[in-house]
């Protein structure tokens, strides 16, 4: 009997195999920032209100050691898997490149050489995901660790609300949950949701997307996040048009895809003049909590290093360093510079910044061929994600973290878009779609062994 009457048994999209399991944990791990409540301390990261105890000291060496170990057992168990996607990755991988050589140069060299080397490796992990699994193994991966996290985040605030709430002054009933604040509570709530709104995979039932959005939504109204509030409006504004485009023809996507950064650009106007009052509307204050001072501090000492930067994760050392005459300037210590294109061109220079447009704009570029196509659901989550990461980074800093999620998930996206923009490969069968196993598409990142034939006897 030939092959073809024996197809290959397909995993279900909704059991996760071994591997899938240890790419959720470590989704799950970098959502987090690497500050696993009562393990690692978020004081590590990016706090710097009090020190860590012992037992958190170590528990965060340790649960560092295991993801990063993790991370390289599934690089190491396929070295080829990577090298066909990293020469189409020039800017994202000179990116981190520059992280690391920034140590030459840094402000504190062996702490920027000790958090950009995790920052490179948790890129790799990011190339990993997206050469072994076709974007609805991803969505799967994905959706299974937001849930897990979003349990696990009204766990902690119901029954461990000295973990669970966020004790920042005036946001004593907010949620924080698993997260380090309630804004990163709210920020990667906003990715759950755009999980299920935008990378809708056929083989989840409309019952569960509903009931696991609500869940989603439900802990992001808890946690208060007035810009993760924001950033969802702009979710589901992105969800509408996608509808919208699904069914036009190619003039009329070209002109959409022509007239929308036009149009983005004409209501960032508005909303900038009108600022004032949607804040006030908001609860903010016009300063945006202060940001806007830090980020008339930072530009001055950008305008003193304005090539290379002050080197990765080397600026903010709290009351140390020119981070001081920040925190005397506003008052408050600061951890970032709330601005993620600051912040780039803070640590790395312009030469970071023009690195991370050019691969930004690459993307674009690649998406908008396979836009007039009409493959949209193809390219819906990867828009998702190039917005995601523009929206969240005007306030706050989400690229450059190295136990960041977000820095994971925008190469992943990059390499995904590299890989569904070439020509030469076929288009996914409806069938594989449907199953969620490896599609054409990724048979050559990630060949798939083919079914022996049986021989009767």
């Amino acid at each position: 009997m030939t092959p073809r009457n024996h197809p290959a048994r397909l995993t279900p999209i909704h059991i996760l195999p071994l591997e899938d399991l240890a790419c959720a944990s470590l989704v799950a791990f970098f959502a987090m920032q690497g500050a696993i409540p009562g393990i690692a301390p978020a004081q590590s990261l990016e706090m710097t209100a009090s020190a860590p105890t012992g037992l958190t000291t170590i528990g965060g060496i340790a649960s560092q050691a295991v993801a990063y170990t993790l991370i390289l057992a599934l690089i190491l168990r396929r070295p080829r898997l990577l090298s066909r996607l990293i020469v189409g990755l020039p800017w994202i991988g000179l990116l981190a490149v520059l992280a690391i050589a920034s140590t030459a140069w840094s402000l504190d060299p062996l702490l920027t050489l000790r958090r950009s080397l995790p920052f490179a490796l948790a890129g790799l992990f990011g190339l990993y995901f997206a050469a072994r699994f076709p974007p609805t193994r991803q969505l799967a991966i994905l959706r299974f660790a937001m849930i897990a996290l979003a349990l696990a985040t009204i766990a902690v605030a119901l029954f461990a609300p000295a973990i669970g709430l966020d004790h920042s002054p005036g946001h004593a009933t907010d949620w924080q949950g698993v997260f380090t604040q309630k804004n990163a509570c709210g920020r990667i709530m906003v990715l759950a949701t755009a999980v299920i709104l935008i990378g809708e995979s056929p083989t989840v039932t409309r019952p569960s997307r509903l009931l696991s959005f609500a869940l989603f939504v439900f802990v992001l109204v808890m946690s208060g996040s007035r810009a993760a509030w924001i950033i969802e409006a702009a979710v589901l504004l992105l969800w509408l048009l996608l509808a919208i485009a699904r069914p036009a023809g190619p003039r009329p996507k070209l002109i959409f895809a022509i007239a929308t950064p036009f149009a983005i650009l004409a209501l960032g106007i508005v909303l900038f003049i009108a600022f004032p009052y949607l804040a006030s509307f908001l609860g903010r204050d016009a300063t945006l909590s202060g940001r806007t001072a830090i980020w008339a501090q930072v530009s001055q000492f950008i305008a003193h290093r304005p090539l290379l930067g002050y080197g990765y994760d080397a600026f903010w050392r709290g009351m140390q360093g020119p981070s001081l005459q920040v925190a005397a300037s506003v008052h408050f210590i600061v951890a970032h510079a709330h601005n993620g294109f600051l912040e780039i061109t803070l640590e790395l220079g312009a030469a970071g910044l023009v690195l991370f447009l050019l691969s930004w704009l690459r993307a674009w570029r690649l998406l908008l061929p396979l836009w007039r196509r009409g493959h949209i659901d193809r390219i819906a989550w990867p828009i998702a994600i190039l917005i995601l990461t523009a929206l969240y980074d005007l306030d706050e800093n989400t690229l450059l973290i190295y136990n960041g999620l977000f820095w994971i998930l925008y190469v992943a996206t990059l390499a995904t878009i590299e890989l569904s923009a070439k020509p030469t490969l076929s288009e996914p069968s409806p069938q594989r779609a449907q199953s969620g196993a490896t599609d054409p598409l990724w048979k050559t990142a990630f060949p798939q062994p083919q079914p022996q034939p049986q021989v009767a006897p």
